[in-house]
Formats: C-alpha cells, structure tokens, sequence
C-alpha cells in the first residue's frame, strides 16, 4: 500500500510521477487529473471557467452556518444575511432567501463516498445512500434545513 500524494490515501495501486519519482498518485487522481486535462484541452477560445462556487439561498444564516459546520465545513461571514461554507477545494455561499424560493443543488466529486456519508451520519444529520450507478460512480446525497441537496459521488471500489 502506497499513500496518494494527491487524496492522501493508502492505496493498493499508485503511478510515481516520472520527473518526481517520490510522488505516487492513485488510479482516482490520476484518471480525475485526464478529464481535467481533456476539459482543459475541449474548451474553445480564450476563456475557461476556472472555478465554480454554488449559492445556496437558506431562511436562517446563523442556522445553516452551523448546519455546515457539522458537516465539517469551515464558515465565515459577510455580514448577517451572507455567509460561506468551505471545505477542501468547495466553497458553498450561504444568501438570505428572503421570500425566494430556496433548493439548490450542487454535485461534489469525493474520494469516498461512502466514508463522506459516514462521517455526516456520525456528526448526525441524514444521509441517502450509498448506491451504485451503471455509469460507475457510488452516489448519496443530503439535503440541507434549506432543502438545499448536496450529492456526491466516488468511482465504485474495485472488488
């Protein structure tokens, strides 16, 4: 077993990098890393979308900040009607809805789903899943107070 130097993963099955041979990556950031590139590489002219950030529109900001923080996300604010959640590479802004319908949605490739499930149900919130997909993905989702849904999903483990 090999820990990832990508996702910080022990892993049965890593590439080292040729130039840097004390840099393994498992097959997951390696194959992510491809269709990273191949988005790259699809995108025509001089503009590319570098980044996206959700915006979930919640009724309580105080209340869904702390929903996120269970969650394990970092938070900070704006101001009272304004805030952000972040967790890795995610940021997930947090509007005051005032009247507007609520219900984002927003998809999180994981490493693991399934332990990201487990991690939320032990913080205790609700989880669906995990299920597996024909297109090869392991799926859940959670929906937040706000009925805000947040889905995420991993490659199915081999074996």
């Amino acid at each position: 077993m090999v820990t990832c130097a990508c996702c910080d993963l022990e892993k049965p099955n890593t590439v080292a990098l040729h130039c840097h041979p004390e840099i393994a990556l498992c097959k997951d950031c390696l194959d992510w890393l491809v269709r990273r590139r191949d988005k790259q590489d699809a995108v025509s002219g001089p503009v590319r979308i570098a980044h996206d950030e959700p915006i979930f529109l919640v009724a309580d900001v105080a209340r869904a900040l702390d929903h996120y923080a269970k969650l394990g996300f970092s938070t900070d604010t704006h101001d009272d009607t304004y805030a952000f959640a972040h967790r890795d590479d995610v940021t997930i802004h947090l509007a005051q809805a005032d009247g507007r319908p609520t219900a984002g949605h927003v998809y999180l490739h994981v490493t693991d789903a399934t332990a990201l499930a487990d991690e939320w149900r032990k913080a205790g919130v609700t989880v669906v899943g995990p299920e597996d997909f024909d297109y090869g993905k392991r799926e859940c989702s959670h929906t937040d107070p706000d009925g805000n849904v947040i889905r995420f999903g991993s490659p199915i483990p081999e074996g």
